[in-house]
């Protein structure tokens, strides 16, 4: 996971194969392209998304709040190992959150031919960068709405759960011009690194190697089980920490304060402020909580309706933080 970005190795002779591919599909890519009708009144849509990197499905919501010409929220969602689009979004809710809070909502779908587990392949080195592999399909994905819908280019955001959630970190690191915030929901930090053997600090310093000249505040919530026996709890401080890095602040929390869903799940609270009293980096560790998505529904297996509601707690947390 530490190889060298693709920008500073690729061959030469690489670099111009995959450009003469690219100039070649581009057409090809038109055609296959299925885009979504540029809805006045809220409902689903569906596409298909074709570049050199791949091709990938994607569906999304309009809500009937939507108008043409008025700038409107645009969210970016992706589902973890085992799920699809559809399936993620009966789980998150996204869609209905879209519907009560008037926002835009895309969810692209991985492919079970790249991936049979449907994993976003976040562990490969060509999928950790700008402009390539995964990260250039979901930020194509991404343009491709911007571009049917009037979208509201400050309030674009992304989350993600488990491998979505380590490709939602990787996408707010590599596409910050793009992406105003990120939520990450038992995710990895950038450059992840399972055994924890690279620090939060080396973690941060190589985000904001790959933002180079597009490096700035990016403000992120965490979201973490303390009984998931897939990513270690400890997890969701590293990834605070690279962020603090990336933002400029302590990685020690300003304020911890414990809550408690009615009937449901205990949790704690922390804030990461910068000098000025922003709250930056917000971090949730919910008691006993598994490998599941908070709040999430019942209907899915990936759900736990006991624990905070992160669909709205992520939603609350944008809404605070539009890009400068």
């Amino acid at each position: 996971m530490s190889a060298p970005s693709p920008d500073r190795t690729a061959p030469s002779l690489l670099r111009r194969l995959v450009t003469a591919a690219a100039t070649a599909l581009a057409a090809l890519a038109a055609t296959l392209a299925v885009p979504a009708p540029a809805h006045a009144a809220g409902g689903a849509f569906y596409g298909v998304y074709a570049s050199v990197y791949g091709t990938r499905d994607y569906h999304g919501y309009v809500p009937s709040s939507y108008r043409p010409g008025t700038p409107m929220p645009l969210l970016v969602a992706l589902h973890g190992c085992t799920e699809n689009d559809i399936g993620f979004d009966l789980l998150s809710g996204w869609s209905r959150v879209a519907e009560q809070r008037g926002f835009i909502v895309v969810f692209p779908d991985q492919s079970n031919l790249v991936n049979p587990a449907t994993c976003w392949n976040w562990y490969l080195e060509t999928n950790q960068h700008r402009g390539w592999g995964e990260p250039a399909i979901i930020a194509g994905i991404t343009n491709r709405i911007r571009s049917q819908y009037t979208v509201d280019s400050r309030r674009v955001y992304t989350t993600g759960v488990s491998a979505g959630g380590v490709m939602t970190n990787i996408m707010a690191v590599a596409y910050p011009d793009i992406f105003a915030a990120t939520s990450v929901m038992a995710g990895c930090e950038y450059d992840c690194d399972v055994l924890q053997l690279q620090s939060a600090q080396e973690s941060g310093r190589k985000a904001l190697a790959e933002m180079g000249s597009r490096a700035r505040p990016v403000p992120a919530i965490v979201f973490q089980g303390t009984a998931d026996l897939v990513v270690p709890p400890s997890t969701a401080y590293r990834i605070a920490g690279q962020w603090a890095v990336v933002d400029g602040i302590d990685a020690t929390a300003d304020t911890v304060q414990t809550g408690q869903v009615p009937g449901g799940r205990s949790y704690t609270h922390l804030t990461y402020r910068d000098t000025a009293g922003t709250a930056l980096i917000e971090q949730y560790m919910i008691d006993g909580a598994g490998h599941a998505y908070p709040g999430g529904c019942a209907c899915s297996l990936y759900g736990d309706p006991s624990g905070p509601d992160a669909s709205n707690l992520s939603w609350d947390f944008f809404l605070a933080h539009p890009k400068p």
